[in-house]
Order: C-alpha cells, then structure tokens, then sequence
C-alpha cells in the first residue's frame, strides 16, 4: 500500500465510530482457527479496550479479550465457514464492559473485528427490564397518566381490581375511573402532583359499577414521551375496616354493642350543653342487675354474659328514639332520658325498663330472673355537669339496693324530702 494510500486508509480507520481492530487468522496445521492476531487497532478500539495502539500489534485476540474465549467455538467455526459478518454480544469481565461485537471477513486468513461499547445501553435495557417486571407484578395498582389524565400504561394488578383488560384501559382516563363524587378534589389534586407530588385518598370505580377505596401516591415524572404521572394505587378496604372496626371498639360495649362509658359521657356532656340553652330537663338513670355475682358464681361466666346482653337489649327496646343507653362496666349500666314534660315521664321509663329487664330468660334449661336497681338523678335540679349527675345516680341506685333491690330511687339532698 502506497503512503497517500495508507494515509487514507489511516484517517477513515480513526474516524469510525466504532472500534475496529485488523485480524489475521492463526490456523493448525490442517487449517483450523487457533487465533486472531492483532494486525492494528483504531483510535475508538484504544479507548474501549484501554490499551495503546503501539502494543496492540502482535497480541492475540484471546489475551486482550479473554472473555472471547467462552465464545470462540461459536466465532471460529462461524469464521471458517462463511464471509458473512459475524454478530452478537459478551461481558468483557476484566473491564467491566459489555461490547456489541461484528466481524467480517475481507480475505482467507484476514477479517474487520468491529465492536460498540454497549455498557450504557446495556444497563438502560436491564434497568428498563427490571422497571418492566417490578411494574408488572407490583402487588399495588400501578398508572402512567398524560397531564390530561389519559392512560399510557396500566400493570397485572389494575386489571385484576377494576375488570378492564389492559387495552380497554389504555382508551380510558383515570377521571373514567374515580367516583363522580371525587371528581371535584381531581384538579387540585393533580396540581400538587405536577408540583411536588401527592398522596392522598379517594374512591375507585369497577367496570361492574361497585367502588373500593383508594390510596394514592401521584408524582410527575419526565420520560421520552415528555411529562407523565406515575400513579400508584393501593386497595385500602381492609384498613379501612379495621379503621372502623377500632373506631366501633373505642365508643362501643364489645359485648352488648350499646355505648360505652366514654361514648356515653361524651354524650351526656353535648345533651347538657344543649339543655343549658333550651333550660331543659334532664334525668340520668344508672342501674345495675341485683345479684349479678351469684349468678355468674352459680352459673359461670357465659350465663352472666347472656344476663348482660338481655339487659342491653331488653333496655333499648323500651326506650324512645332521643333517649340513649351505655354500659360503664360489669353489671352498671346507664340511662339518659331527654325531652321531660313531667315527673311522670321519668317514673314511666324507669317502670318499663324494670318490666322489660325483670321478664325471665333460660339458660341451659334453668330459668333466671333478673331484676335490676335504678338510681334517678335530675339536671340541673341535682347536679349541673355530669359528673356530679353521675354520683348523684350512683347514690340514689345503691339506697333502692338498700331498700331490697328490683326498684327505683330518686336521688335526695341530705335534710331534704
């Protein structure tokens, strides 16, 4: 080759975008592929294999590349059958890089070795691949949404809690999918998502019209697609349940499901405040069953416990819509007696709750009979807040248990009638 020649040759060599070595086949003595030998590499194939042209030349292929190896059967017996470039991809472990590889044979015993450091998109294909498996078999629902609320992308687990398959998702917007009654929050809400991101609450709609509720954690992210937000999206109904199930818990008996002592006073407290406005009249009944502890001695726990939530509810049938009921604890029950016209209101209540408690039940075939002692306190005749109505019932209920049990006592002032 002449030097004008081998000058060209030279530039359009170090100008190539991939790297390029010059190889010369090294066979055995009945023509099989041993080796290539490094005739000359360019300037790209210096910097990815890191290694100066000037010691280049000479080395064989396999020293500079030893990861070929694992490959070279497949390479050398492709290289001695055929002309046809030669292509596939290896780790280069001794540098850490991932090559795309091509060969072409120009003459017998000489071939072009071009390769691409594919390092980058290597690992942008395997974190795509690994985005793509945890995006689809994230446990939580997973959406990616247009500004406008078009669905690009839904996941395994959208499909399975809304009913859609995945295609009639993707010509649905995520507004198709909240309750109507959310729609208003549905602006503000996207706003912050686009700002800093969003979690919050809403409601979901099925394709068979039932709703679930709904967390959701929205943000905006930038894409070759342009901006989207990535939606993420968790069924909440079991929390939920169990929201309301502590909420039930903390204001209601477990056992009778009437009110408990909080509940109770807490609505004592907001009657009273109601009563000092409209100056009405208020009596507070506390009660409790006469020989409970015999029972539940004689007859064991189950049988008190059956004593219990007849009690409950034979009091509650008696009871008018304003009046309200609550269990303090054991055997103590409370209650309260709104909108009084006369004295004889408050006797007509305490008279059914006696009748409708002291009606015989059965357990394991024996008969119980129940009666139960009832102390009467008045607001604001006795007492103005209601711990004071409370004591002043309590007082009045153990001066009937006093007087033999299964009546009725209204509280006194000591010295007066």
């Amino acid at each position: 080759m002449g030097d004008a020649k081998e000058s060209r040759y030279k530039k359009i060599f170090d100008a190539m975008l991939e790297g390029c070595a010059q190889l010369e086949l090294e066979r055995d003595s009945q023509g099989e592929v041993l080796d290539c030998r490094i005739i000359d590499i360019n300037k790209q194939a210096e910097a990815i294999l890191e290694l100066p042209r000037g010691e280049a030349a000479g080395k064989a292929l396999s020293r500079v590349l030893p990861a070929l190896n694992e490959h070279w059967v497949k390479l050398s017996g492709m290289i001695s059958l055929t002309e046809e470039a030669v292509q596939f991809e290896f780790y280069a472990k001794h540098i850490n890089k991932y090559f795309s590889i091509s060969t072409l044979k120009y003459d017998r015993d000489k071939l072009l070795f071009f390769f691409m450091d594919i390092t980058l998109q290597k690992k942008a294909r395997d974190a795509l691949r690994i985005h793509e498996i945890l995006f689809e078999n994230a446990q939580d629902i997973m959406l990616y949404i247009k500004p406008e609320g078009q669905i690009l992308n839904a996941n395994k687990r959208a499909c399975d809690e809304y009913g859609y398959t995945k295609q009639q998702l993707l010509t649905m917007t995520i507004q198709d999918i909240r309750h109507p009654s959310t729609i208003h929050e549905f602006d503000q809400q996207m706003l912050q998502a686009a700002q800093e991101g969003i979690v919050f609450e809403s409601i979901h709609v099925r394709k068979d019209g039932s709703s679930f509720p709904v967390e959701v954690s929205a943000k905006r992210t930038f894409t070759a697609q342009g901006p989207l937000r990535l939606h993420i999206i968790r069924n909440i109904t079991k929390r939920k349940e169990n929201e309301k199930q502590i909420t039930w818990l903390a204001n209601y008996d477990a056992l009778t499901g009437i009110p408990n002592r909080r509940s109770f006073i807490a609505q004592l407290e907001e009657e009273i405040r109601r009563s000092l406005r409209s100056e009405a009249v208020l009596a507070v009944m506390l009660f409790d069953i006469d020989k409970f502890k015999y029972i539940n001695d004689q007859y064991g726990h189950e049988a008190g416990d059956m004593v219990l939530r007849h009690t409950a509810t034979a009091a509650q049938k008696v009871l008018r819509a304003e009046d309200q009921i609550g269990r303090f604890g054991g055997d103590e029950f409370v209650v309260l007696q709104t909108n009084i016209k006369t004295k004889d209101d408050i006797i007509a209540l305490a008279e059914r709750l006696q009748e409708a408690v002291s009606k015989p039940i059965t357990y394991n075939d024996i008969e119980l009979s129940i009666k139960i002692s009832i102390g009467i306190s008045l607001f604001p005749k006795d007492a103005a807040e209601e711990d004071g109505l409370l004591q002043c019932a309590d007082k009045a209920m153990y001066q009937a248990k006093h007087n033999g049990g299964g009546a009725y006592n209204f509280f006194h002032k000591p010295g007066s009638e």
